[in-house]
């Protein structure tokens, strides 16, 4: 009877140790990139904001000057790299020109490369995630090429479009990048050289610290903008620039196709107060309903924007009671295209979902 004390006592010692080191383990994340990674040395940006966190992190990269997606997907050294950790994130890095203009540009294509990827990181361990950071356009869109008249704007909607549109036959994960600059430009009228160096296409050290940021709350799904790491930038940037990319990624998680997760997640994740589903039909014609459930009442708002971030229609703005609603949005005036539908409540959370319009 001692002995068989004896066994019960080591084996659960054994198993919880073997708990605490689970629990213990850090994060695994892989970059596989170019350039865009290269310059700055964003995975270190990145470790810097992990590690001031208090976070446990290990990181590993293949990101060689001067190669694209399609030709990484094809390496078997990056095969084996994949297989080589059980990672609970592989981050890929996208080029603006591939995905915004993928039937100019075809000799990478990019779509094809995600494909290749996603089986290839499944095989190795399927809970890995793995996550497209959305490019950025280039600084002075594509003006640049005779007869073409996009702009920054233009080209960074046609990112936008085209990611989104990858995402309904993949399941990545979208750290979105591009969008976050976007907004940063857009805030500031599109100052020259501001997050793009000289060359209108690379990213200056401010750029690199912003996509470290976006990708950070993307895996982590919290705030960076208490986090005690500048990436040697103003704090005045580095504040402005944590915001937006914590606004950007955590006011859309189910754009960006993210799913909360208690693993890595911080202590900033609260309960949500209220639940806004996808709408129904979508994408839809003449008409479209959006449910949503409210736990906490409060002063609610609706509203739908265009892709531009403009603001269509405001359905709602009103004190709600804690209840499950729906409301039904007609086509009106409103042309083909993807729309966005935000809901706030009381100035404090917001959820943001996609909806197609068509003709």
């Amino acid at each position: 009877m001692k002995k068989y004390f004896i066994f019960l006592f080591l084996l659960t010692l054994s198993i919880n140790n073997i708990y605490a080191k689970k629990s213990s383990e850090p994060c695994k994340v892989l970059f596989i990139g170019s350039s865009y990674f290269n310059f700055n040395d964003l995975p270190g940006l990145f470790e810097g904001l992990v590690i001031s966190s208090g976070r446990e992190i290990y990181i590993d990269q293949w990101i060689p000057v001067g190669h694209y997606l399609d030709q990484h997907a094809s390496n078997s050294a990056i095969k084996d790299l994949i297989n080589s950790n059980d990672w609970d994130f592989v981050v890929l890095q996208g080029v603006g020109s591939l995905v915004a203009y993928p039937e100019y540009y075809t000799a990478h294509p990019v779509y094809p490369a995600l494909l290749k990827f996603y089986d290839m990181i499944k095989a190795n361990c399927e809970s890995t995630k793995m996550v497209f950071c959305m490019p950025w356009a280039y600084e002075d869109g594509m003006t640049w090429m005779a007869g073409w008249t996009d702009t920054y704007e233009d080209m960074q909607i046609h990112i936008f479009n085209n990611t989104i549109e990858y995402l309904e036959n993949i399941d990545f994960v979208i750290a979105p990048v591009g969008w976050a600059w976007y907004k940063v430009l857009k805030e500031k009228d599109y100052p020259l050289h501001y997050l793009h160096l000289s060359d209108w296409n690379h990213p200056s050290k401010r750029g690199s610290y912003l996509m470290a940021c976006v990708i950070y709350s993307t895996l982590f799904q919290e705030a960076s903008y208490e986090l005690n790491y500048n990436g040697d930038l103003s704090n005045e940037d580095a504040t402005n620039f944590q915001t937006v990319a914590s606004n950007t990624v955590l006011d859309s998680l189910d754009l960006w196709n993210i799913t909360p997760s208690n693993i890595y997640q911080g202590s900033s994740m609260l309960p949500k107060k209220f639940q806004i589903h996808q709408n129904y039909p979508n994408p839809f014609n003449s008409s479209t309903i959006i449910p949503f459930s409210i736990t906490k009442p409060g002063f609610v708002s609706l509203k739908v924007y265009d892709i531009l971030g403009r603001e269509i229609y405001n359905f709602i703005n009103e004190y709600r009671r804690s209840d499950s609603y729906s409301i039904k949005i007609n086509r009106n005036n409103l042309i083909s295209g993807i729309y966005l539908y935000k809901m706030q409540l009381e100035n404090e959370s917001s959820e943001i979902r996609k909806m197609v319009l068509l003709k």
